[in-house]
């Protein structure tokens, strides 16, 4: 199929139905129209749900300077369709682990958005564009995020510590990772102390999880029940993927005034 020709012209069924067919006739479709992706972009985002879809997928294939790829982002970041905004993200980390320098300024001002759906693209893309053999990104990608730690809105929220930082960037910095969690569980902010249980609940925290038990023992002396509440689903998570420690942990707690409340709620669940 002539895709450049049915652009021209207008047709974008053709376009639109090898994206729908998915699979090997999408990734080939990617990658023809990578080259022209802004062109492309630029008609396909204004078209309806899948039309937008398929330009998300395809800014992040584009090979050039990222800023007006990134421009088109921002927007399908914030779109009605949830499977749009998840493009637009996961695009924007593509673009992140190419064109680190110049992305990576651009997300920055992303964190102050009004719209939380850009906001949250940040977090995502941060996830996204994580590469293990470039540890010297933890840092800057770990600091990335650090802004965002205060967000209450639940997309937010829901992006950032349970996935990004507890899966994401744990798998893939996990040492960095930690350290950073054991830096912002001196917080007094229950939204960052939420952030930090939440970190501490996935499987590479469980590879771990000793460490991760240290500082969730910290955690659970906290009395507001927000954060309280972070930590005993973080110890259910833990306690499904490495049940002996945390069993262990919790029984102990059970002599202790001040975390007994936390140990008897995860226990009776367990």
């Amino acid at each position: 199929m002539d895709y450049r020709r049915a652009l021209e012209e207008g047709e974008l069924e053709p376009v639109l139905a090898a994206w729908h067919r998915g699979g090997e006739t999408r990734r080939r479709l990617i990658k023809l129209l990578a080259p022209q992706a802004i062109r492309w972009g630029e008609r396909l985002v204004a078209g309806p749900e899948e039309s937008r879809r398929l330009a998300a997928a395809l800014l992040g294939a584009w090979p050039g300077a990222p800023e007006p790829a990134l421009e088109l982002l921002h927007a399908l970041a914030a779109d009605s369709d949830g499977r749009t905004r998840e493009l637009a993200a996961r695009a924007a980390g593509e673009l992140l682990a190419r064109r680190f320098p110049e992305v990576y300024p651009t997300l920055g001002a992303w964190r102050t958005d009004p719209e939380p759906g850009v906001r949250r693209a940040v977090a995502l893309a941060v996830g996204t564009g994580a590469r293990p053999e470039r540890l010297d990104w933890a840092a800057p990608l770990l600091e990335l995020l650090e802004p965002l730690l205060t967000d209450r809105t639940p997309e937010v929220r829901a992006a950032l510590g349970p996935r990004v930082l507890a899966r994401e960037l744990y798998s893939v910095y996990p040492d960095d990772t930690f350290e950073y969690l054991a830096h912002w569980s001196t917080s007094h902010d229950p939204q960052v102390l939420w952030h930090v249980a939440m970190g501490l609940s996935g499987p590479p925290a469980a590879q771990r999880v000793r460490r991760s038990l240290i500082l969730l023992r910290r955690l659970a002396l906290d009395e507001r029940r927000y954060v309280l509440g972070a930590v005993a689903a973080a110890l259910r998570r833990l306690g499904s993927l490495a049940p002996d420690p945390v069993l262990s942990e919790l029984k102990r707690w059970l002599s202790d005034e001040g975390r007994a409340p936390v140990a008897r709620a995860v226990l009776g669940k367990l």
